[in-house]
């Protein structure tokens, strides 16, 4: 943990004290973008002359004179469940939030100003799973208009564990391997074995004891904010390691990443596709990977009476044999996958400087969204390597004008 001025911690506003400590409190289990972004706010804050600190958080220290908080201390570490029902049933909760927002932009404008950061080309490969009912023309007909297709020499599914190691390898500079490139799949095909130095991959299906066992005591939550609480914090100090397996147990940062990601929410628990999407979305945020490969697959029906809004698991709560919905997860896929996208275009590591790629597993051709663009297809369309190497000197290449 980072020593931290007990003098800055009493001028900052009270709803900023758990959060700061919190992270503090799990300075190792943050990623190295995040630890990077916290020193440099925290040391900008320390150095601001006090007339331009007050004036940066008046607003939000005048809401929150108005404002019913919980009796927080200056050690209070996190936000329970509780706390934050309190906040954001007051009237004053979306100002505070703007405002809050407004305070963190401002610092990191500064903070660009005053050491402007070093951009690298990314890339965002989304891939749909093999089987899905495709539509005639393009299978990202909504993306379609905004970029170029590309041909292939062969159907993706068939290159896509070459492509996505040759991606690893030839990702570039990373100030951490933890940053080179990640894999969210529903399945685990492209988990398996460790693969190159800097891939993280991780699974829906490879995660399933992890899943199980949440899902199992969320679902004895009762209903009252305490018992919530209470299983919220049982699940932070859980031991991961023996559902996790030697390969990701024995990595706390994975394995904290994967207990935060269940624990927010957004159906990661539940749905594959919601898992690859939302896992994909958090990496972004937290951990900058130069290289993101969401592959998607297809769910089952959602059977009646499951409970889903109580997190169950309905293959547990209704014994009725499971039917695979290609046509629903055609749309699901669609959707989540431009989410992913969108997501890369409002942080500010990935805006301007972001490749999408969008694929069918079973399809022909390829979408390529975003600034520059790849060499037209050869011949009879790009083979694996081909492929490999244009997008690794893309990644190489110099500014781009979005």
């Amino acid at each position: 943990m980072i020593p931290l001025d007990k003098e800055l911690l009493k001028r900052l506003p009270r709803t900023f004290v758990p959060a700061l400590n919190e992270h503090l409190h799990r300075w190792d289990l943050l990623f190295p973008a995040e630890q990077r972004a916290l020193q440099d706010q925290l040391a900008y804050l320390a150095k601001l002359p006090a007339p331009e600190f007050e004036e940066l958080f008046r607003s939000i220290k005048a809401l929150e004179a108005k404002m019913r908080l919980p009796a927080w201390e200056a050690s209070s570490a996190g936000i329970s469940i509780s706390d934050t029902s309190l906040l954001v049933r007051s009237p004053y909760y979306p100002q505070w939030r703007l405002e809050v927002e407004r305070a963190f932009a401002r610092i990191n404008e500064a903070l660009e100003a005053a050491q402007p950061r070093k951009l690298l080309n990314r890339l965002i490969l989304c891939v749909l799973p093999a089987g899905l009912p495709l539509p005639a023309g393009s299978p990202w007909p909504r993306l379609a208009a905004q970029g170029q297709t590309l041909r292939l020499q062969d159907p993706f599914g068939s290159i896509q564990g070459d492509f996505v190691r040759a991606l690893a390898r030839g990702s570039g500079p990373a100030s951490d391997p933890i940053e080179q490139a990640w894999v969210f799949e529903a399945g685990s095909a492209l988990s398996r074995g460790l693969g190159p130095e800097g891939l993280t991959a991780l699974s829906f299906d490879g995660l399933a004891p992890v899943r199980k066992e949440f899902l199992r005591r969320l679902n004895l939550i009762k209903k009252n904010l305490r018992s919530a609480d209470q299983t919220y914090d049982e699940l932070r100090r859980l031991d991961l390691g023996p559902l996790l397996g030697p390969r990701l147990g024995r990595q706390p940062r994975l394995a904290g990443f994967v207990r935060d990601l269940f624990l927010s929410g957004n159906g990661s628990m539940l749905f594959a596709n919601s898992f690859v999407q939302w896992g994909a979305s958090e990496a972004m945020r937290r951990v900058q990977p130069r290289v993101v490969v969401c592959h998607f697959g297809i769910r089952n029906r959602l059977k009646p009476f499951s409970s889903v809004v109580l997190f169950e698991d309905q293959s547990r709560a209704n014994p009725a044999p499971e039917q695979e919905d290609p046509e629903a997860s055609l749309i699901d896929a669609q959707i989540l996958g431009e989410y992913v996208y969108l997501t890369a275009a409002r942080l500010p590591a990935y805006q301007g400087r972001t490749l999408g790629l969008f694929a069918a597993a079973d399809g022909g051709t390829l979408l390529a969204l975003g600034p520059g663009a790849l060499p037209a297809a050869p011949g009879e369309g790009y083979s694996a390597s081909g492929l490999a190497g244009a997008v690794e000197d893309w990644m190489k290449g110099l500014a781009f004008s979005p």
